[in-house]
């Protein structure tokens, strides 16, 4: 989630999105809030990991945080290595003993 207020936190993410968007009828959806971070400018984002029925409703409608309307979107982190510029490994040193 994008833009969250700074009141929302991993604790009460939960409680918040169900009470204040009901339309979207999430009560029985499985969450795991992972963490949150602020970026350069101050913004606060919140990652959050749902199913993918909660998923696909979460990304079609507009999701109320507060008195904020925040988007979401997927958070995928992806292994680069700095050296070659390939994907799904890091530089490592090779110590051979």
């Amino acid at each position: 989630m994008l833009n969250v207020p700074s009141d929302i936190t991993l604790e009460n993410v939960k409680e918040t999105l169900t009470q204040q968007n009901t339309e979207l009828d999430l009560k029985d959806w499985k969450t795991d809030p992972k963490f949150s971070y602020t970026t350069k400018r101050g913004i606060k984002n919140l990652v959050i990991e749902v199913d993918s029925n909660t998923r696909k409703i979460l990304l079609q409608n507009r999701i109320k945080m507060g008195w904020v309307i925040c988007k979401v979107d997927d958070y995928m982190v992806v292994k680069r290595c700095f050296r070659c510029s390939r994907y799904n490994h890091t530089h490592t040193k090779n110590v051979k003993a």
